[in-house]
């Protein structure tokens, strides 16, 4: 073995970040390795397609800054896959066949872009949009382009279809879903969003698949996206934005147990007792269901990684979070969503809606409880309305005001106030 860590991380962004720090606030002397694919500096996914547009510069993409690891003492092992895991033995192995020792280890490897099986997605002009190195490779290419086409309609897929649209290029998503953002969004939020992408030049077909993707008839070149009605979409580039994976491949035969994404309990830890993961690769504690989700949103990957950085250095954390939430605008208007937002009532759900030129307003509550909203335009309150949901507060009678976005945090139970003053009982802080 090569060599052998006290704190092993396999992963470079947000839930590694979250862990070295809860760490060296325990342990300041601690060996801490971190082995990450890419061999970029940690850095926020979320703002690579606003680098691709320009408007977000490279230096402030990056998560941390750059002496961050050298602050921290860590060794970097950059450029390198980890193949396996062996609990056994407390090593994992690399790529290049080394073998890397540790005493804890948190895997933090989050997750990998879903290809399609799509004739001709290997053409050159054909991006992902999943790294730094993906928006850098698109980046040069738009250069000499002035049509696009977006493969996919979630939230990657339209950020992605905002950047090209403000690079000033033709822009056509196409997406196989009968609306844009169906998992995460009802249809009248859906209406809402695909009306603004309109409004700003951005042609969105739905209920359509892809085919093929075609080259030029004097290169490899992408030259056209082929879809099922037997329609071509002339472009001279073509995002594919249709998900990502957990990477659960790399604890394959290692007896770490797997669903969707790693098992882990509140402590972050998987069942077998110094190997923990965070972020997407975890499938997690989510509180308005009690049992375990997958839910790849940053602030979770963060505090996921805190606190399985707390329990490595020997303090007892337990997350308790993990509520799917996604706050994002389109062209200025912004989205919110959290919890069960696409319930349509039914199966123990009751749904209050108001829709306005204030925007639209959708709660879903299940057992007097708050389980799920939508929020366009007046986004203000969000955050306390989340708050709500992860404190499963009684909002019985509060509807009206809810709908409205009057109720404040004086409305709130004393012992609630408390803790959104506070923050007590967030240990991992």
């Amino acid at each position: 073995m090569s060599s052998t860590f006290d704190y092993l991380i396999v992963g470079n962004s947000t839930a590694a970040i979250g862990a070295i720090e809860a760490i060296r606030k325990l342990d300041s002397t601690g060996t801490i390795g971190v082995v990450a694919s890419e061999t970029e500096h940690t850095y926020s996914r979320p703002l690579i397609t606003y680098f691709l547009s320009g408007k977000v510069a490279e230096e402030n993409v990056y998560y941390r800054p750059l002496d961050f690891y050298d602050r921290y003492q860590v060794t970097r092992l950059l450029g390198h896959e980890v193949t396996s895991v062996d609990p056994t033995n407390n090593s994992v192995t690399l790529d290049n066949g080394e073998k890397i020792g540790y005493k804890s280890l948190l895997l933090a490897a989050g997750g990998a872009p879903i290809v399609p099986p799509i004739p001709g997605i290997d053409r050159p002009g054909v991006f992902f949009m999943n790294t730094m190195d993906d928006a850098r490779r698109a980046r040069g290419w738009l250069s000499h382009a002035s049509r696009a086409v977006v493969i996919g309609a979630g939230l990657t897929g339209l950020k992605t279809a905002e950047a090209l649209r403000e690079m000033n290029l033709e822009v056509t998503v196409v997406e196989l879903a009968p609306r844009v953002l169906a998992t995460t969004l009802d249809e009248t939020a859906s209406e809402i969003v695909l009306q603004t992408l309109v409004e700003n030049g951005i042609e969105v077909l739905t209920g359509v698949a892809v085919t093929a993707i075609e080259g030029s008839d004097d290169s490899n070149d992408v030259y056209a996206v082929a879809i099922d009605t037997g329609e071509k979409l002339v472009c001279d580039a073509a995002f594919i934005t249709v998900g990502v994976t957990p990477r659960i491949g790399i604890v394959e035969a290692s007896g770490i147990a797997v669903r969707k994404g790693i098992l882990v309990d509140r402590h972050m830890r998987t069942n077998i007792a110094n190997v923990y993961a965070a972020g997407d690769i975890a499938e997690a504690y989510d509180p308005l269901t009690g049992g375990q989700r997958v839910i790849p949103i940053l602030p979770n990957a963060y505090i996921g990684g805190r606190v399985a950085g707390m329990n490595m250095a020997g303090r007892a954390a337990e997350y308790n979070v993990g509520m799917s939430v996604n706050s994002v605008s389109f062209f200025h208007r912004p989205v919110m969503t959290a919890g069960f937002a696409t319930e349509e009532g039914g199966n123990g759900f009751r749904v209050f809606k108001r829709h306005d030129p204030k925007g639209y307003r959708k709660l879903v509550i299940r057992d007097g409880k708050l389980v799920g909203l939508i929020l366009t335009d007046d986004v203000e309150r969000a955050g306390l309305l989340t708050g709500m949901m992860r404190a499963g507060i009684n909002i019985d009678g509060m509807e009206d005001e809810l709908l409205d976005g009057k109720l404040g945090l004086i409305c709130l139970p004393p012992e609630i106030r408390e803790e959104r003053i506070h923050g007590r009982g967030r240990n991992w802080l």
